[in-house]
């Protein structure tokens, strides 16, 4: 599982073991604990936060509801931009908005849920380096 935590909302991702999305989205603040509850009882088992606003909260509340769940700090640096090319792959501009420049392009959706996933493959990627490479 992967959150990007903020302010009024957060962005949310789970992936399968397998690495199926079985959820993308964006969750008031608020929510985010109820949300959790939901796929931790389905099995999750680690959650993934991203450095940022609100981190520290987020931590501090997962850890004390579930505290043998394993809860990592994963650093989210340029996830909203690399949020908004992901968008974009999985919804690619049609019609004459193929051509614009993407950058110039306002996706309809909020990318919370991208930047989430996002944490999600950084933490998976940093885990993968060190069991190459044990003494990373």
């Amino acid at each position: 599982m992967g959150i990007d935590p903020g302010t009024s909302k957060c962005g949310y991702a789970v992936l399968s073991s397998a690495g199926e999305r079985l959820a993308l989205e964006v969750i008031l603040a608020e929510q985010l604990l109820a949300r959790v509850a939901v796929d931790v009882a389905a099995g999750v088992r680690v959650v993934c936060v991203g450095d940022a606003t609100r981190s520290r909260d987020v931590l501090t509340r997962l850890r004390a509801q579930w505290p043998e769940l394993r809860i990592e700090l994963v650093d989210e640096r340029n996830t909203s931009l690399q949020a908004r090319r992901r968008y974009y792959q999985d919804h690619p501009p049609r019609g004459i908005l193929r051509f614009v420049p993407r950058g110039l392009l306002v996706p309809k959706t909020a990318l919370d849920g991208y930047a989430a996933l996002l944490i999600i493959e950084r933490f998976l990627s940093v885990r993968g380096q060190e069991e190459r490479d044990p003494s990373a």
